[in-house]
């Protein structure tokens, strides 16, 4: 089985970060969806990805970044498409989003933007927006050694 933790938009609030990560140190994988690149790049919270396999993009507030804003990340078996969510104009609904990760073959959807949590499945598409750390919500993805694809949204204690 392979855990993936997956954390958005901490806007300045490191610490929650820090928090979620303590939380898992079992993860496997670490997705960070923007909006508190600077957040993530600080060191208490690097300290804690040392054995993970790390991927990180920019949300519309880190201002600058030279992250990408999408990447399609295959990872034990899966396509994963990941986004901040800006750019498919995730808080207006979800049809642009569906039809890029149906363009890009997805199996599982990671977004964030929105700060509201979400699971679900459509078109045989998984979606996940872990809400925002920085309110205490953060997503889990376990993929089992079957393939299947397991999500849930959930809040630090």
């Amino acid at each position: 089985m392979l855990r993936l933790l997956v954390l958005s938009d901490s806007h300045r609030d490191s610490f929650a970060l820090v928090r979620a990560l303590r939380l898992h140190r079992e993860a496997d994988a670490v997705f960070f969806l923007g909006d508190g690149e600077e957040d993530f790049f600080s060191p208490g919270v690097q300290a804690l990805l040392t054995d993970k396999k790390v991927t990180a993009l920019a949300g519309n507030c880190d201002v600058c970044s030279a992250l990408p804003k999408e990447a399609l990340v295959p990872l034990f078996g899966k396509r994963i498409f990941a986004l901040h969510g800006h750019t498919r104009f995730v808080k207006h609904g979800f049809s642009m989003l569906e039809e890029e990760a149906a363009s890009r073959r997805a199996d599982l959807v990671l977004y964030g933007h929105t700060h509201v949590p979400r699971t679900a499945y459509e078109n045989g598409v998984h979606y996940l927006c872990p809400g925002s750390v920085h309110a205490g919500d953060y997503g889990l993805v376990d993929i089992t050694d079957d393939g299947q694809i397991i999500c849930i949204t959930a809040k630090l204690p």
